[in-house]
């Protein structure tokens, strides 16, 4: 008989706040020597941030907290989570953490196990044979085993990230964490980490949403099997662990003795009902409304990173965009008097993107949000603005850079193999932060900073562009020509009243004023 409780076994990747040091512990050891965890490093983003919505779902169903503003601040005090009524919970549903339980394996179901397929644990690693190995290297024709350890972990990312698709069962609903940009508010240790994401939790209040305490059960403690059928959830918890695939590992013993698992089975699960959206119930995640198909979330790109999406992350316009509802409630905190509108907090955004039924890449960044930002529209006019005008920048020059592969190459394509873009977005990144943490303290001067940085760094984009030529005659004179035509689209923008306000009195090489 297999057996491998998560609440016993060593299977959690921790950083420990004592001496950085990686360690394994186990779900009871992470969360009542929270504050003693630096951090949770999954196999990847997607792991990293569904173990953290486990960890969140525990905590919720154990302490029933907290309840209201002030329960937060009393945890906050204690420094770490009611022990008593942690080991109680552990104690009465001890069974369900078995991942290899014959009843209730834990996040599966078990009567999937009569179709179990040679070497389809490969499919928690890559989705199939259409795609990519962007999780692991090995193929299907000679699928490896994987530890017990490494299957929780990927069993539980997968209930939040497979893709929409053909499965054992037929064609399934994407998994509801998929494109999305999942925001991770993070504390100097695992305690404060997980206190900084533990929402408000109220059936009487209806936060996080409307939900019966009764109803709102996690995955292991409910009796009856998944089904592949349309629901919503009962309550937070629910959608904390919902299980959007019916899954069954089957666990073998390798050459060394040792549990580990190489074949398994994917069965579609619950699904939403395709016309009601997640954006009214989820809290780590934010939304933008579409035309014509709802509110979507908001997700990474290959081509635009995060920060360019800075003020839907951060705000909420009714019927147009919603920011994650746990930045609601960290400004409720902040108006209680619990937080203070001067911090800045890291927040981390966890996300895997595809395209078509194809992974694409999975991704992790990171902000440091000043507080201030929560309840100050100036704050975030301003920082629209200063968007705004590092977007017309990039337009201004990715047409000259056009214009200059036309005349080199009559074929406009061939800007993409110029620096210029890339060098522009990658060195505005990094100079972004500093706009988001000086701009509560110093307005003017940190948008007129902004704005003439940006220009900087526009000018050394098409410089160097210029200067990855090997400078024969036609070159020259087509960078003559590309620069004069950029000089004069930079004016146009800095001329602009929206702009015209924080432009610095520059001039661009070789452009026209």
């Amino acid at each position: 008989m297999f057996t491998f409780n998560l609440l016993e076994e060593k299977w959690l990747p921790c950083v420990m706040s004592a001496d950085d040091a990686l360690r394994d512990l186990s779900l009871r050891e992470v969360l009542l020597d929270a504050r003693n965890v630096s951090e949770i490093v999954g196999d990847s983003p997607p792991v990293t941030i569904a173990l953290h919505r486990l960890l969140l779902a525990i905590l919720h169903r154990a302490l029933n907290a907290p309840q209201n503003a002030g329960e937060w601040n009393e945890i906050r005090e204690a420094g770490e989570f009611n022990r008593a009524k942690l080991e109680n919970y552990f104690e009465k549903y001890k069974s369900r953490f078995d991942l290899f339980d014959e009843k209730y394996p834990f996040y599966q179901s078990p009567s999937a196990r009569e179709n179990v397929q040679d070497g389809a644990v490969m499919q928690l690693y890559f989705q199939g044979k259409n795609n990519a190995t962007l999780f692991d290297h090995s193929t299907i024709s000679a699928p490896k085993a994987i530890s017990a350890a490494e299957a929780a972990r990927l069993l539980i990312a997968f209930q939040g990230f497979d893709f929409g698709g053909i499965k054992a069962d037929g064609s399934a609903q994407t998994a509801p964490l998929l494109q999305s940009a999942i925001a991770l508010i993070k504390g100097k240790n695992l305690f404060e980490t997980l206190l900084f994401n533990l929402h408000w939790y109220n059936a009487q209040d209806e936060e996080p949403f409307p939900f019966s305490y009764a109803k709102d059960l996690p995955a292991w403690e409910r009796d009856a099997e998944t089904e592949a059928v349309e629901r919503l959830p009962d309550g937070y918890v629910d959608l904390l662990t919902w299980q959007a695939r019916r899954i069954f590992l089957q666990p073998e013993q390798n050459e060394n003795g040792e549990t580990v698992v190489k074949n398994t089975v994917i069965m579609r699960g619950y699904s939403f009902p395709k016309t009601v959206g997640r954006h009214a119930k989820e809290t780590m995640t934010a939304f933008r409304a579409s035309k014509t198909e709802g509110f979507f979330p908001v997700g990474f790109s290959e081509t635009r990173a995060l920060w360019r999406n800075s003020l839907s992350l951060l705000q909420t316009v009714d019927g147009e965009k919603s920011r994650a509802k746990m930045l609601d409630w960290i400004d409720d905190l902040v108006v209680d008097g619990y937080l203070n509108r001067t911090d800045s907090l890291p927040i981390d955004f966890y996300g895997l993107a595809a395209d078509k039924g194809k992974l694409l890449f999975w991704q992790q960044e990171s902000f440091y949000l000043p507080l201030a930002y929560l309840n100050d529209s100036d704050l975030l006019n301003l920082l629209k603005t200063a968007i705004e005008f590092a977007e017309e920048i990039s337009g201004n020059l990715r047409s000259s850079i056009k214009r200059l592969a036309k005349i080199l190459t009559d074929d406009e394509a061939t800007a993409a193999n110029f620096p210029a873009m890339p060098f522009y977005w990658s060195t505005l990144e990094t100079r972004f932060q500093k706009l988001l943490s000086d701009l509560p303290n110093e307005k003017d001067a940190a948008m007129r900073e902004w704005f003439g940085d940006v220009l900087s760094i526009a000018d050394e984009a098409f410089e160097k562009t210029a200067n990855s030529l090997s400078g024969t005659a036609k070159e020259l004179q087509a960078i003559v020509e590309a620069r004069s035509f950029y000089g004069a689209l930079r004016y146009k923008t800095k001329e602009s009243t929206n702009f015209k306000t924080y432009i610095p009195e520059t001039k661009a090489k070789g452009g026209t004023q």
